[in-house]
C-alpha cells in the first residue's frame, strides 16, 4: 500500500535549502570582515549553514527507504536499476554541475551532488543489512575517520591552514574553525581519488553517517514503529548534539589541536570534525523527529495546509533544480565578467547584509515562479530531466 505524503521530510528539504542559500550568497558575494563579520557568522554556521547539508543527505537514505515502499515487491529488481540509473545521473550532473557552473578548476571538489549520486547506490546494498549493523558502521566511520586523516597532511589542500571564525573567537576562543581557503583539489589522480573517499568537500568518509542514519529511521517510519522510537531517538540526539559541543569546548582549551585528526577538536564543517560530526548526527535527529511529531505523527488531513506548509512542498519538489539555480545565477555572470574584464569579483562583489538580502529575495522569488513552472508541468527542470531518463528504463 503507498504511504501518505510524509511532511516532515518536504519541511526538512526545504528547511536544508533554505540554509544552503541563505548561507552561500554571503560567503560567495562578500568577504564577511569588520562590521560585517557577525552577520556572516551567522548566515555561514548558524543559520542552516552548516545543518544544511547534513539534512539533505540524511533524507537521501530516509526518501530511499520511503520510496522503495512505495513500489511493488514484485518490481525490487525494475526499481534496483532505477535507482542505479538515477544515482548515476546525479553523479555525472554533480561533475557537470562544478564544470560548467563553477568552472574546470572545481571539477575535482567533489560536491553534495556527487556524493549523493555515489550513496544513493551504495545505499542498496544497504536494504537486507541489518539496522544494528548500519549503525554500527556509522560507529565505526566516526572513530576511524579521524585516524585515517592522520596519515595525511590537509592544510595543503585548504589553503595552508585553518583559522579561528571571526566574531565568535571573541566569545569563545578556538570554539570553530574555517579553512583559509575552500578545497582546492587534488593535483594527482591519488589527491583526486584521496578526495572522493576522505578529504573533499563532501567524501564518502564521514558523510556516509548521515544518509545511513536516515535509512535506519526510514525503516522504522515505514514499519509504522517510529512513535514509539521517537522519545529514544530524541534522548540520543540531544546526546550526540551536547556532546559535539562539549567536545567542541574541550577542544578549544587544549593546548595543541589538529582540526581534521583529533578526537578532542573544535568544531570544523570543512573538513568535518569529530566534534562537527556528533553535533550535526544530533541536530538532524532532534529536528526530523520534532518535525515528524508536529506533520506525520497524527496527521489531519481535513484541514487546508498552511502557507509555511505549502511553500516548503513546493520547494521541496523541485529541490535539485533550486541547489543548481542558487549558484548558477551568481557564478555564471561572474566568470562572465571576470572573461570579459579579467577582474573576478567572487568575495568581493557586495557586502554581507546586501548578499544576505539577495538571498532572502531570491528564497521569496522561488515559490511564485515554481508554482508558475509546476502548472507548465515542471519542463525542463531537472527534476523533469530526470524523470525523462528513468521513464526510459521500462
Amino acid at each position: 500500500m503507498a504511504m501518505q505524503r510524509v511532511d516532515s521530510v518536504d519541511v526538512l528539504r526545504a528547511l536544508a535549502l533554505i540554509g544552503m542559500v541563505i548561507c552561500h550568497y554571503p560567503i560567495f558575494l562578500s568577504s564577511g570582515e569588520g562590521r560585517d563579520a557577525m552577520l556572516y557568522f551567522f548566515s555561514n554556521h548558524l543559520l542552516g549553514g552548516d545543518f544544511g547539508a547534513s539534512w539533505f543527505v540524511f533524507l537521501v537514505g530516509l526518501s530511499q527507504v520511503i520510496s522503495a515502499k512505495k513500489r511493488d515487491t514484485e518490481q525490487d529488481k525494475k526499481n534496483t536499476s532505477r535507482v542505479v540509473i538515477r544515482g548515476l545521473v546525479i553523479f555525472v550532473i554533480g561533475l557537470l554541475f562544478l564544470l560548467i557552473i563553477q568552472g574546470y578548476e572545481e571539477l575535482w571538489d567533489w560536491d553534495i551532488l556527487t556524493f549523493i549520486g555515489v550513496v544513493t547506490i551504495i545505499l542498496l546494498l544497504c536494504r537486507k543489512a541489518p539496522s544494528w549493523g548500519l549503525l554500527l558502521v556509522c560507529s565505526a566511520v566516526l572513530f576511524m575517520t579521524p585516524w585515517l586523516r592522520s596519515f595525511i597532511d590537509l592544510a595543503p589542500f585548504y589553503g595552508g591552514k585553518f583559522e579561528s571564525v571571526r566574531w565568535i573567537s571573541h566569545i569563545i576562543p578556538n570554539f570553530i574553525f574555517d579553512p583559509a581557503k575552500d578545497y582546492q583539489g587534488g593535483k594527482t589522480v591519488l589527491d583526486n581519488i584521496l578526495g572522493f573517499f576522505l578529504i573533499g568537500q563532501f567524501p564518502l568518509l564521514p558523510w556516509i553517517i548521515f544518509p545511513l542514519i536516515g535509512f535506519v529511521v526510514g525503516r522504522r517510519m515505514t514499519q509504522n514503529l517510529l512513535a514509539a522510537d521517537s522519545p529514544f531517538i530524541l534522548i540520543i540526539g540531544l546526546m550526540l548534539a551536547f556532546m559535539g559541543l562539549f567536545t567542541a569546548y574541550a577542544g578549544s582549551i587544549k593546548p595543541g589541536f589538529s582540526v581534521a585528526n583529533d578526537y578532542i577538536t573544535p568544531l570544523s564543517f570543512y573538513p568535518n570534525s569529530f566534534s562537527m560530526i556528533m553535533f550535526l548526527i544530533g541536530v538532524v535527529l532532534i529536528l526530523f523527529i520534532s518535525l515528524w511529531r508536529i506533520y506525520d505523527a497524527n496527521p489531519d488531513h481535513t484541514n487546508k495546509p498552511g502557507m509555511f506548509l505549502l511553500y516548503c512542498r513546493q520547494i521541496s519538489k523541485y529541490s535539485l533544480t533550486i541547489y543548481i539555480s542558487h549558484f548558477a545565477l551568481f557564478f555564471i555572470p561572474l566568470r562572465i565578467v571576470k572573461s570579459a574584464t579579467g577582474t573576478y569579483y567572487l568575495q568581493d562583489l557586495v557586502s554581507t547584509p546586501m548578499a544576505f538580502m539577495l538571498a532572502v529575495l531570491l528564497l521569496i522569488l522561488y515559490y511564485p515562479l515554481l508554482k508558475l513552472w509546476d502548472k507548465a508541468g515542471g519542463k525542463y527542470s531537472f527534476e523533469w530531466l530526470l524523470a525523462r531518463l528513468l521513464s526510459m528504463h521500462r
